[in-house]
């Protein structure tokens, strides 16, 4: 097994005798596995703890052929033929199997699905799903219940990420929300599009470092004055994305802000985002929501990495974690409506049979 550090030089380094051809070898096994995943793989690219590989060399210590697991999907080899090295990915074999999970809120989102025995891609999904409509850092409450319909995926039989998901109810104390999947967007239980002019937020994981207020006392300055948007702490370098279309009004260096991006968007609504570590828009550029319009940063007056969030309506700031967004109320076209009721009827059956008992948690195969 890998563990924290290890590179695919360093594996080949241990094992061939001569480190020159450890680096060819590790080369050219880093450029097939690149190529395959379609994204930057370098022998020198840090490897994941706890995956499995093997290298087998001679009685000289000579290469002879070697596999890495990255995960069940993506397993890749390589073998020595001659003067050359021989690289390719194992074909495997991909199942999608429909699977229910329910747990109670402990902690964040995320938290509470690893609690659950599932990881944090599902927990990312699950977010993106009601990213629209649900702010799992000031609606979230311990107790609260959510059950999800979803795909997971196999490879050769071993679980191996996950797929859609398929239908998810949420119950809480502030709020309660179905998302069904039809036709590759999300819909409540009345057939209404969940996707929203407005994004709750503009990070994916939210954790609020500082509220709006109208005193608060500022960490760097060290005076009392109000506070016009949110901090969200995140880690450097966390993609920024915009809440909603808009034309970029303004891109660059704001005094205390450090980089700075302010958006016009419809109907008297604009959102500006700070301390940004970089941005990727220009002024007078149009974007759409979900954009990637920066990256978290330290940037002007902070103590760390955060993004300071605002909104305004019709030039007057508002606090975003309260202000109800401008909605788009889609509905499903009245010849699809028969085809959504039955669907949405069989899911959420599905998840009405499975109840709560002692433990807080469980995954089964769905009937």
């Amino acid at each position: 097994m890998t563990s924290q550090g290890d590179t695919l030089f360093a594996l080949m380094n241990e094992n061939i005798a001569d480190e020159s051809s450890a680096r060819t070898v590790a080369t050219q096994f880093a450029a097939s596995i690149a190529s395959a995943l379609n994204k930057p793989f370098s022998a020198q690219t840090p490897l994941e703890p706890g995956k499995r590989y093997t290298v087998t060399v001679d009685q000289n210590a000579e290469f002879l052929k070697a596999t890495i697991e990255l995960d069940p999907a993506n397993v890749f080899h390589a073998a020595a033929q001659g003067d050359r090295i021989h690289c390719w990915k194992e074909e495997v074999v991909l199942d999608f199997k429909i699977e229910t999970l329910q747990f109670r809120v402990k902690g964040t989102l995320t938290e509470s699905v690893l609690n659950a025995g599932e990881g944090t891609e599902l927990a990312q999904r699950l977010a993106n799903v009601f990213k629209w409509d649900i702010d799992f850092q000031s609606e979230s409450v311990r107790g609260d219940t959510c059950k999800l319909l979803f795909e997971r995926r196999y490879a050769d039989d071993r679980p191996s990420g996950y797929g859609n998901i398929l239908c998810a109810v949420y119950k809480g104390k502030k709020t309660e929300k179905t998302a069904i999947l039809f036709n590759n967007q999300y819909f409540d239980a009345e057939g209404v599009e969940l996707k929203k002019d407005f994004l709750r937020s503009p990070l994916t994981r939210i954790r609020v470092t500082s509220h709006y207020s109208e005193k608060r006392y500022h960490p760097v300055l060290r005076v009392w004055r109000k506070h016009n948007g949110v901090d969200y702490g995140a880690p450097a370098g966390t993609p920024v994305w915009a809440v909603s279309h808009g034309v970029v009004t303004f891109a660059g260096w704001h005094n205390g802000y450090g980089n700075y991006v302010c958006v016009k968007h419809d109907n008297g609504y604009e959102s500006r985002y700070g301390h940004l570590q970089k941005y990727f828009v220009q002024t007078g550029d149009r974007v759409k929501q979900m954009q990637r319009i920066g990256l978290v940063g330290k940037t002007g007056l902070a103590t760390g990495p955060h993004l300071d969030f605002q909104l305004l309506v019709k030039d007057k700031h508002v606090n975003p974690l309260s202000v109800k967004m401008v909605k788009s109320l889609r509905k499903i076209p009245d010849p699809l409506i028969p085809r959504f009721e039955m669907l949405a009827g069989a899911r959420i059956g599905s998840l009405q049979k499975v109840a709560f008992g002692s433990m807080d948690a469980h995954v089964r195969l769905a009937p």
